[in-house]
């Protein structure tokens, strides 16, 4: 066998090899997809509060015109995701999740999406819709994608005096007996969708 004959199929490999890194870096995504989710035109009392955008990703608030604050996060690469974050007066880290759903019923098909919006709130619905939960948080199949809902308690702006804790009685229970009950907070109601390309 000539020598060349042999280094032609070690080169080929090499030269695939040294190529793949240039097709890692590529995004199934198009960066150009990336863009402002909501409409230009709002609706009367609707304000877009921030648009903030990122290498791949674009996050948006807008205030509608009844005081509920959504949030859009999209973007991604080899994968599509985007999430809603609704922050309505009642949402709490115990609302049930029939309750949470009804309030994305309300709030999710009022919203004023870009005619070029990757992000769905249609997608959500239906998984709402055809899904079956009964708490927060829940994963379902969506589509070919999977969809997930919970409950994110608001990060608190107050700083609390630091409590003391209770003098200990003599008849108390040991710590690992006692029920310790988590406190309501305020919460956003937070949907997403995740789906490779």
């Amino acid at each position: 066998m000539h020598t060349g004959s042999m280094l032609r199929p070690l080169l080929s490999c090499l030269v695939a090899v040294l190529a793949v890194p240039a097709v890692a870096n590529e995004c199934a995504l198009d960066a150009k997809a990336i863009t402002a989710q909501f409409a230009s035109k709002l609706p009367k009392g609707a304000k877009v509060l921030s648009t903030k955008k990122e290498k791949r990703k674009v996050k948006q608030v807008l205030r509608l015109a009844d005081g509920v604050e959504v949030t859009v996060d999209f973007g991604g690469c080899e994968r599509v995701q985007y999430s809603f974050g609704i922050k309505a007066k009642g949402l709490t880290t115990k609302t049930v999740g029939a309750e949470a759903m009804a309030v994305a019923r309300r709030v999710l098909p009022g919203l004023p999406m870009s005619k070029n919006a990757m992000a769905e709130p249609k997608v959500l619905l239906t998984a709402i819709d055809e899904g079956s939960f009964t708490s927060l948080p829940a994963t379902l199949s969506c589509g070919p994608g999977s969809c997930r809902f919970e409950l994110v308690p608001l990060p608190d702006t107050s700083k609390p005096a630091a409590k003391k804790p209770p003098p200990k009685k003599k008849d108390a229970k040991a710590p690992d007996e006692q029920k310790v009950e988590e406190p309501e907070l305020p919460a956003t109601l937070v949907l997403s969708y995740d789906a490779a390309i």
